[in-house]
């Protein structure tokens, strides 16, 4: 089973980058997965883990419940950064497997992070009244707290931290910009690198977003 598995700190354009994978990929060989039942429970937990210590059979256990039912076929294909933080160790270090890291500019990333607090109803409350659900922020601190998009800032930074700390013993790891990803034929390329699939994606999809 090869794992394809894009991790982020949210908010780096993972929606769209499904959209195109699900598109161009979803057939009998490869399996592409967004939001996942239960990515909301792993959330928690990886943030629960950052603060208190680290738990590869926690890990494993909520790791193989989101996965499962998926596969089922020769490649999973993640780009849920919901499930970014309970990788478990077996699945990391795994040849078969491969882990980009999305990245994106901390002053943008706390923008959009914080308008989509906003904009939507399930991310307002998940933001003020579920404890965990984001390292960094307190509940309520992003009602009361003038200067919380300076702290979505340092969320991005400590996340893109902890990926590169946990992530880069994987053997095909690596880490790529968000305007990297949507510009030219860079997931064209990622995708001919690591499972030698060429798809050919029309330079207009790249320039539709998703939320």
């Amino acid at each position: 089973m090869k794992f394809i598995l894009f991790v982020s700190p949210g908010r780096c354009g993972t929606r769209r980058l499904y959209e195109i994978l699900n598109k161009n990929m979803a057939s009998e060989h490869y399996v592409v997965k967004h939001q996942m039942d239960h990515s909301r429970l792993a959330n928690i937990i990886g943030n629960v883990l950052y603060y208190f210590g680290n738990s590869e059979s926690i890990k494993s256990y909520i790791f193989n419940k989101i996965s499962l039912k998926h596969l089922s076929k020769e490649t999973f294909i993640c780009t849920d950064p919901l499930t970014s933080m309970i990788i478990p160790e077996k699945v990391i270090k795994d040849n078969e497997t491969v882990i980009i890291q999305i990245s994106r500019n901390g002053e943008d990333f706390a923008r959009s992070f914080f308008k989509r607090t906003r904009d939507k109803w399930k991310s307002f409350v998940a933001h003020n009244f579920i404890p965990f659900w984001q390292i960094g922020i307190l509940p309520f601190e992003n009602l009361i707290n003038k200067n919380i998009k300076n702290k979505y800032i340092k969320v991005s930074e400590l996340k893109h931290n902890w990926f590169n700390k946990n992530y880069s013993m994987n053997p095909n790891y690596e880490v790529i910009s968000m305007e990297e990803m949507f510009n030219d034929n860079k997931i064209e390329l990622l995708l001919n690198k690591h499972i030698r699939h060429k798809i050919i994606i029309p330079p207009e999809e790249l320039k539709i977003k998703s939320n």
